[in-house]
């Protein structure tokens, strides 16, 4: 008798473990990454904040954050704050991007030029692996005001 009590109690946690492991597998394919792009040039220099802001409002909310940094010709010391913060176990990347003459600026913006704008930057992006499909990728210029609504925090 007793030996049967034992056999079903086993069986229920067996079950509910089950359960919570089927759970944990599905959420985890769920909850996607985030994968924020920015793009940074010669005259910003906020880019440590930003990086490391939106790296702890991503660990205050558990979830994954991949960081790209779209350079347009960013100083030595961007480069260095941004090897740092790789070195500290972070997932940033830094892209090479070639230089746009000013010329073919539009509408007085400095970020947007006339033959790219940030949907087909995504699309190259994407093209050129650095960025998945799955990423659901967030394109942010840091020169424009409007954009930075865009970040998390």
């Amino acid at each position: 008798m007793f030996e049967l009590l034992i056999l079903v109690i086993g069986c229920y946690v067996l079950a509910a473990l089950s359960v919570h492991l089927a759970y944990r597998i599905w959420r985890k394919k769920q909850q996607s990454s985030k994968h924020y792009v920015l793009i940074a040039n010669v005259s910003h220099k906020n880019i440590e904040w930003h990086a490391r802001s939106l790296f702890s409002f991503s660990k205050r909310m558990g979830r994954n954050v991949r960081l790209t940094i779209l350079d347009r010709g960013v100083t030595e010391e961007t480069r260095a704050i941004v090897e740092r913060l790789a070195r500290g176990g972070r997932e940033v990347n830094v892209h090479q991007e070639e230089l746009i003459p000013e010329a073919t600026k539009k509408d007085g913006k400095r970020s947007h030029t006339a033959e790219v704008d940030g949907t087909q930057l995504l699309w190259m992006l994407q093209a050129e692996g650095i960025v998945s499909q799955a990423d659901h990728a967030v394109l942010v210029d840091l020169q424009n005001p409007t954009d930075l609504s865009k970040m998390p925090f």
